[in-house]
């Protein structure tokens, strides 16, 4: 305890050096890491990341199926009345939870892979704690702010009906550039996952496959949203990712189980 405490006050001085801030932070980075390293994480952690990724799972194909299910909305009003159907609300309560599952099960495997790739899995799961981040905030704002509007607007509230449409507009712009946020997040995260993971053997380099098949498809969606052309027919993208999302999440949550004891 008393070297673990002295340790930390090293650390501390070396964060806090006031003569070359410069290399104070460098050594402050170096310490943190090597911190990091030396942490043991058991294996309820790993069992509990994995869980998070299976669950991930079944949100990612609430995503991809429940909106085939719901009721059109070809016009605004249609679209204010979307809130109060009971299977729109799951939706968006699914789409809420998923980033929090994605990056629970990512933080197990940039912790399981820290001593080996730590250039890549740390970079890569502040890349995914930016995209859930985002993600999250984008739900929050159609959960707590775009909903209770279109229930004010559906009760005939005259403030809200005579500013509505500015209001979506607004809630649009937002969502659309949060969204454009979280594709380029989750691009970088998948590629960095996938190039710690790729030089293994085994079913790691199958969930690096997976990670590099989900930057592939995501990188398409950025060149559309940036104005460019499609990488790939349409009907290929429609298949491709209802298959590889779901099995990428299963197969890491498997990945995290069977890695949940760490090497001394």
């Amino acid at each position: 305890m008393v070297r673990a405490l002295q340790s930390a006050r090293q650390m501390g001085e070396r964060c806090g050096a006031p003569a070359r801030p410069s290399v104070a932070r460098v050594l402050c980075i170096s310490d943190q890491v090597a911190t990091l390293a030396a942490m043991t994480f058991g294996s309820q952690f790993y069992r509990f990341a994995a869980i998070c990724s299976f669950a991930s799972a079944i949100t990612t194909l609430g995503l991809i199926f429940l909106p085939g299910l719901l009721a059109p909305a070809d016009d605004f009003a249609a679209r204010m009345a979307r809130v109060t159907d009971p299977l729109y609300r799951l939706y968006a309560w699914v789409y809420f939870a998923h980033p929090f599952l994605v990056v629970a099960a990512a933080l197990g495997v940039a912790m399981r892979l820290r001593r080996e790739a730590a250039s890549l899995v740390i970079p890569g799961l502040l890349a995914f704690l930016l995209w859930g981040a985002t993600e999250a905030g984008q739900q929050a704002l159609t959960l707590f702010a775009f909903n209770p509007w279109r229930l004010a607007w559906l009760a005939g509230d005259p403030v809200v009906r005579a500013t509505m449409e500015a209001r979506t507009a607004l809630y649009d712009g937002v969502w659309n550039a949060m969204y454009f946020l979280l594709v380029v997040a989750f691009c970088i995260a998948n590629s960095l996952y996938a190039a710690a993971l790729w030089r293994r053997r085994g079913l790691s380099r199958v969930v690096g496959s997976l990670y590099a098949a989900a930057a592939a498809l995501t990188l398409q969606i950025i060149v559309v949203e940036a104005g460019g052309g499609r990488l790939l027919p349409e009907t290929v993208d429609f298949w491709v990712y209802p298959l590889i999302q779901p099995l990428a999440r299963t197969l890491i949550g498997v990945w995290l189980w069977r890695h949940h004891i760490e090497s001394p």
